[in-house]
């Protein structure tokens, strides 16, 4: 490693051996490393990095953190911020006026080397530190402290309750947003069901987890778990599970029709328990999953050879490796730790190959004379080949999984995608020819869209061209105008075609063309979405069908990282049915994710240590972690939204003494139905701020505010 003074030099001389790298930004990166860039000499990283502002070289190692950088960000700032003329400055003759207490470094120290301690002693993650309710705990005895006499010293002991007491009040807080949801689901009608079942290694415990999705009069997609409930029927018979799955959601005023969709994974069981009375749509993930996994893992399928031998071989060998790796404990010795394949995980093979492909050339140090042969006979160019083809796929997974926005419109450009991706090209290896020529015929013969696919594609502005997949416009609008002629009351019976030539959109609305093809897009939806373009075939649509051609001549692209949802707000009069269509079809999800997490959840939460939990208490406890801090939102919008109605009525009355009568009747309406949402208890003078999760205190805040701003 070389000094300070060294380097310097090097950059003074402008040396050709000295590189300046730009640190590869993650979602778990420092924001400081938008400030800094490593320092490579001879390809070898040195302990300094450079500040982009100031280019001042700073000492940086791993095991000490980014506490000394993020100083030196501040000061850096500070020398930016300094007027450059001598005119003093009011601001100088002030103090700040922020409000924010300083926090002196012996207060922090204390409070780390406890959170430390607290780790270490409870066996604790280091993640616990950062999570919502440990916050919260922490700021509830920190704003305690407010109440209490500063004379005394306070035995933190009387201030916990007994674990007992906890597990009570679970229960208690449960039952409680159990009927709030009750509330909001029995109003519902329209909406979706993610079912998916799961068995725990642990207890051996069969669960079936079920969500909730619809879009709420605001146009939001809201994503309710039911519950993560003990399967506790004799057989796992079609029968039984449809029997199981109904009598769960009947605890919701929930029932399974014909205008119900249903999301599940292909297994012939799930196919014959949802064959009837619902309408089933597959889970995309699931579809891409299973045929990734014969690639590598299947000699034959549905009696037909897969024919991947070249890549099944390196598969082999790779998992054979990484075995040995992580059993002969020398993962310390490398850069990234090494992955074993796991078949629940959503393209397991692209992540194990993938990480054996980073560290491909630090394996040779590591690996024995027997495992070193299965090294030395693999073709890391095919490997290279092989991941770069499972990353679009991993990239589209990943896509399909969103379950904070509409995802269903995704699935036929995606999948078409993925099918481009298949086409050969000129430098492909055998292998990979291999792997493209079974994928292509896979996704083609059991990956079968359905009509809300097509539909659900048509109706989202930005793919509503179909350039991606031009062989399927037709289809799309032929089932479009049938819904429109269902939907509609009363339709015309003109029966002349006019044209529509699409217009180009706007450049502060879309990219070029030019653009998507000459550089590398963040997201691979953007690939999908349509270009603009001149020379447009002109579509041929009814003169009944008014509705349907304003929206296709519409000239609005939507970037990929927009709300579609909110596109159709802002446009829901003028395209009134093809909304409501939207409306029903868009709470559908591509994949059945939301399920999946849950169970991930439920698997941290019954833990080896926590074998003897028993199973209602853990679907109580996945309850709350999904849908508590929703829960708390949609109270505090009601909440918020129902002293705006009062306002908006007490203003409206006419000042007289027969209407103050009435204002004083219509306050007691209002304080009864303010009873239904709070507490019996009186109000308090002071409540902790930024509570989260207290009701009473949530209203008693809101209340004060009001009442300010109406005295």
């Amino acid at each position: 490693m070389l000094t300070k003074k060294e380097i310097e030099q090097l950059i003074d001389k402008r040396n050709s051996s000295l590189k300046i790298v730009k640190p590869k930004i993650t979602s778990k990166s420092s924001a400081v490393w938008n400030s800094f860039n490593y320092i490579y000499v001879n390809d070898i990283k040195q302990e300094y990095v450079i500040c982009n502002q100031c280019e001042d070289l700073l000492v940086y190692k791993p095991s000490c953190g980014t506490n000394s950088l993020s100083k030196h960000i501040r000061s850096c700032q500070k020398v930016k911020a300094v007027v450059s003329h001598d005119q003093p400055n009011i601001n100088q003759f002030y103090a700040s006026s922020k409000t924010e207490p300083a926090i002196s470094n012996r207060v922090k120290q204390e409070i780390k080397v406890a959170c430390v301690e607290f780790v270490a002693l409870d066996c604790r993650s280091f993640k616990t530190i950062r999570g919502i309710g440990f916050k919260n705990l922490a700021q509830k005895i920190f704003d305690a402290a407010k109440y209490l006499p500063i004379s005394k010293d306070i035995n933190i002991e009387k201030l916990l309750p007994h674990p007992t007491t906890i597990s009570r009040d679970v229960n208690k807080l449960y039952n409680k947003k159990h009927q709030q949801l009750i509330s909001i689901c029995e109003k519902l009608l329209v909406y979706t069901v993610v079912v998916d079942f799961w068995k725990n290694t642990h207890t051996g415990i069969q669960y079936c987890g079920i969500s909730l999705h619809h879009i709420s009069d605001d146009w939001k997609l809201n994503c309710f778990v039911l519950g993560c409930y003990h399967y506790d029927l004799e057989s796992n018979s079609a029968i039984n599970t449809r029997k199981f799955v109904e009598s769960k959601l009947s605890e919701y005023r929930l029932e399974l029709n014909g205008n119900v969709y249903i999301v599940s994974d292909n297994e012939p069981k799930m196919l014959a328990t949802f064959k009837l009375n619902c309408q089933r749509i597959g889970c995309s993930c699931h579809f891409i999953n299973k045929q990734l996994e014969h690639t590598f893992t299947k000699i034959e399928i549905d009696k037909s050879p897969v024919q991947c031998d070249l890549a099944q071989v390196l598969f082999e060998r790779v998992k054979k490796i990484v075995s040995h790796v992580r059993r002969s404990h020398k993962q310390t010795k490398l850069s990234k730790r090494a992955q074993t394949y796991s078949e629940t995980r959503f393209n397991g093979a692209y992540h194990m190959l993938q990480v054996f492909l980073d560290i491909f050339d630090e394996l040779i140090l590591v690996l024995d004379n027997i495992n070193l042969n299965e090294y030395l006979l693999l073709d890391k160019e095919f490997l290279e080949q092989v991941c770069s083809l499972l990353k679009v796929f991993d990239d589209v997974i990943e896509q399909l999984s969103e379950d904070k926005r509409p995802t269903i419109y995704k699935v036929l450009p995606l999948r078409q995608r993925l099918l481009n991706e298949c086409e050969m090209k000129s430098n492909d290896s055998d292998g990979l020819k291999e792997i493209k020529v079974f994928l292509s015929r896979r996704l083609k013969t059991v990956w079968v869209l359905q009509d809300v696919h097509y539909i659900s594609c048509l109706l989202h502005p930005s793919l509503k061209q179909f350039q991606i997949a031009p062989d399927e416009k037709s289809k799309a609008l032929d089932l479009v105008k049938a819904e429109l002629l269902k939907r509609q009351s009363a339709t015309s019976t003109g029966s002349s075609i006019i044209n529509i030539t699409p217009c180009s959109s706007t450049k502060s609305s879309s990219t070029s063309k030019s653009q998507q093809l000459t550089s590398k897009p963040q997201n691979i939806l953007l690939e999908c979405f349509d270009h603009p373009a001149e020379d447009e075939e002109p579509v041929l649509v009814s003169l009944s069908d008014k509705e349907l051609t304003e929206y296709l001549s519409l000239n609005v692209t939507l970037e990929p990282d927009a709300d579609v949802l909110l596109f159709w707000k802002q446009h829901q009069n003028k395209f009134l049915t093809l909304a409501s269509i939207v409306k029903d079809i868009y709470s559908i999800p591509a994949s059945n994710t939301t399920v999946e997490r849950l169970f991930s959840s439920a698997g941290n939460t019954i833990s080896d240590r926590r074998t003897n939990l028993d199973s209602e208490k853990v679907n109580k406890l996945l309850f709350l972690n999904k849908n508590l801090l929703t829960l708390k939102e949609l109270d505090r919008q009601q909440l918020l939204n129902m002293h705006e109605k009062r306002k908006l009525d007490q203003t409206l009355l006419p000042l007289s003494p027969t209407s103050s009568s009435n204002v004083d009747d219509n306050d007691n309406d209002y304080d009864e139905e303010e009873l239904s949402f709070s507490s019996s208890k009186p109000k308090k003078a002071r409540t902790f701020d930024d509570d989260q999760f207290s009701d009473d205190e949530i209203m008693d805040k809101h209340s004060e505010v009001i009442d300010e701003q109406e005295y």
